[in-house]
């Protein structure tokens, strides 16, 4: 059997309202063969993070740095890490139990396949929690199925790449080898919104084998005191301006005969509000063909509509849920 170590790393930060849950679901694993690590990120909650955390002894291994964000700390934790393999744990998030145990078994029937595992990388879907641990959506089997079907069929992660928001799999679901930091890189600890997006796509185009396992193995945690929240996520921001001009210099470079690829970005990047880079991809498919433009533009007024009343939907939705 194949039963390597794996490393969950749990960055931080004033985190003591959740870190016990997560800790506890990183050691519940049903998988043996698991290190936790928790970074404490700069805490400035009087010792709270560091007491939830000393209070495991040596169940678990802690450090503590200066605060520098997310990605900092997570980068601190692969660095640390002793394991072949990398699962990254928020601190308000938590894991099934056998979230370990069933991607290990999808690594052992590729082994079968012959197949070398350290360019795989395993994802799975997620259910949504709110802030009382209270299930607000959950994944729905047959759709999460028919996802990753799509991603095993795809003839390249062109893909992925041309819809980022599609394929921008919950970074906690993810198990990756350590020998992947060295071939790409950490993540990138200047973005503060996007780093998983980012970290996602260069994985992405460095043409590592995805895998989604379509049971959800993971509750993510929707809360007012996120990152996210507290900053504004927002698709306008300096941070997507640079990822999505990114990926369309991707496509342009590395799939210019492949128009599908342009219209899935471009509708993509309208649902998103991205008009400018979208509004780049239809006028790139209209120049290869024109006969083309007329449908195009429907589209495009159609899918700006839809952007709209998504938009105004979730607002509702999160204010309800949360």
């Amino acid at each position: 059997m194949y039963t390597p170590k794996i490393s969950i790393v749990i960055p931080a930060y004033n985190a003591s309202n959740y870190l016990a849950e997560a800790i506890d679901s990183a050691l519940a694993q049903t998988y043996p063969n698991v290190e936790v690590i928790v970074v404490n990120d700069g805490s400035n909650d009087n010792g709270a993070t560091e007491r939830v955390a000393l209070s495991y002894g040596n169940r678990i291994r802690y450090f503590y740095k200066e605060n520098g964000g997310s990605s900092s700390a997570l980068n601190m934790g692969i660095a640390n890490m002793t394991g072949e393999w990398f699962s990254w744990l928020s601190h308000d998030d938590l894991y099934l139990p056998e979230k370990l145990e069933k991607q290990v078994d999808k690594m052992e029937q590729l082994l079968c396949d012959g197949a070398a595992l350290s360019k795989h990388i395993f994802f799975s879907a997620v259910d949504l929690i709110n802030a009382e641990g209270k299930t607000i959506r959950a994944s729905r089997l047959e759709q999460s199925r028919r996802l990753s079907d799509k991603v095993d069929a795809f003839a390249h992660n062109g893909y992925l790449i041309a819809e980022p928001t599609v394929y921008n799999f919950c970074g906690c679901s993810c198990l990756i080898h350590k020998e992947a930091f060295a071939d790409i890189g950490y993540f990138d600890e200047a973005l503060r919104l996007i780093n998983d997006l980012d970290f996602w796509y260069r994985l992405y185009s460095a043409n590592y084998v995805v895998h989604y396992l379509p049971e959800a193995l993971v509750k993510c945690r929707i809360h007012s005191a996120q990152v996210s929240k507290s900053i504004g996520y927002s698709y306008r921001n300096a941070e997507q301006d640079m990822f999505w001009t990114r990926t369309l210099e991707y496509l342009t470079q590395n799939c210019s005969e492949e128009d599908v690829l342009f219209y899935r970005f471009g509708r993509n990047a309208y649902l998103k509000t991205r008009n400018v880079e979208a509004d780049a991809a239809f006028t790139y498919l209209t120049a290869r063909k024109p006969s083309r433009r007329m449908k195009l533009t429907a589209l495009k007024l159609i899918y700006k509509g839809l952007a709209g009343v998504r938009g105004f939907a979730k607002k509702i939705y999160l204010k309800l849920k949360t």
